[in-house]
Formats: C-alpha cells, structure tokens, sequence
C-alpha cells in the first residue's frame, strides 16, 4: 500500500471513532424516544423542570 491509501483508511477510521464516540448515546436517545408512546414533550427531555 503507498501512503495514500494508508492515509485515507487512517483518517476514516479516526472519523469512524469519532462517530461511534459521540453519537451513540444520542441514538439510543432517540430511538427510545421515537418508539415511546405516547410521544413525551421535547422541552421536557430538554429540561425536566420544564
């Protein structure tokens, strides 16, 4: 492999890290919350005192 392609494949597996890092738990969130019925207020998922 040249350098390029080991480039590439470093970069998209540092995007892939990243991803899985930070979005995980949001879609779990967001999944729970579409599958719930009924539907709970944004505002209070936002901010529960709400």
């Amino acid at each position: 492999m040249n350098d390029t392609v080991k480039d590439i494949i470093v970069k998209g597996t540092t995007a892939g890290k990243f991803l899985v890092h930070w979005g995980y738990i949001p879609l779990i969130l967001f999944i729970g919350y579409r599958a719930s019925n009924p539907k709970p207020m944004l505002s209070r998922i936002i901010n529960p005192m709400a």
